[in-house]
C-alpha cells in the first residue's frame, strides 16, 4: 500500500486511504488520525496471562470470564472504547469515568474469539507490575473485525512514529559525534 513512511498531514493521506481497494472502513482510519474513533463495547474486565501471544490461552480466559458474565457472577460495564494512534481508553458510558488507558506501545496482540464473533480481547503489558494482562470486551452489532482492524491501524501509526523518532535520534547522535575542522 505505502512504500515509504507517509506524511500524515492533510488531504494527501486521506486520499490514499480512500483509494485503497482493500480498505473496508476508511472513516475509522481518518477518525483515528483525528483522535475521534470510538466504539460502544461492554467491558468485562482483565485477566493476567502467562503467554500473551497465545490466542488459545486468551480465548480460554475469555470463556471463563464470559461464563461468569452469563451466569450473573460478574457484570459487563457498558463503555466506550476510544482509539487513537497514541492510546486506547475505555470510558464508562453513564458516569464518563475513565476505566482504563494504555499507550499503544504496550499493546501486543488483539483478536476475536474463534467461536463467537462479538467477543474481542487484546493483551497489553502492565509496566507497573511487570505482567501481561488480557482485556476482554463484548462488542455490539458484530463489529469485532472492524474494531480489530482499527486497533491494528492505531498500532501501525504508533510503530511508524517510533521508527521516525528513533531515526531522528540516530541522526542527531551521528551529527553531534562528527568533528568539524
Amino acid at each position: 500500500m505505502l512504500s515509504l513512511i507517509p506524511n500524515y498531514s492533510g488531504s494527501n493521506y486521506r486520499a490514499i486511504i480512500d483509494n485503497c481497494p482493500i480498505n473496508r472502513w476508511p472513516q475509522d482510519e481518518i477518525n483515528i488520525l483525528d483522535g475521534n474513533c470510538s466504539f460502544c463495547v461492554d467491558y468485562l474486565g482483565c485477566v493476567e496471562v502467562s503467554e500473551p501471544t497465545n490466542s488459545q490461552i486468551c480465548c480460554e480466559s475469555f470463556a471463563k470470564l464470559y461464563r461468569e458474565f452469563e451466569t450473573g457472577i460478574c457484570h459487563a460495564n457498558p463503555s466506550v472504547l476510544w482509539i487513537t494512534g497514541y492510546e486506547l481508553r475505555v470510558v464508562e458510558k453513564k458516569s464518563k469515568n475513565l476505566v482504563l488507558a494504555q499507550i499503544m506501545e504496550n499493546v501486543l496482540f488483539c483478536a476475536t474469539t474463534t467461536h463467537n464473533s462479538d467477543q474481542l480481547f487484546y493483551t497489553c503489558r502492565d509496566t507497573y507490575n511487570d505482567r501481561w494482562l488480557c482485556y476482554l470486551f463484548v462488542v455490539k452489532r458484530n463489529m469485532s473485525d472492524r474494531l480489530c482492524k482499527a486497533i491494528g491501524f492505531a498500532f501501525r501509526m504508533c510503530e511508524r512514529r517510533k521508527i521516525i523518532r528513533e531515526g531522528l535520534e540516530t541522526n542527531m547522535t551521528t551529527k553531534n559525534n562528527r568533528s568539524t575542522g
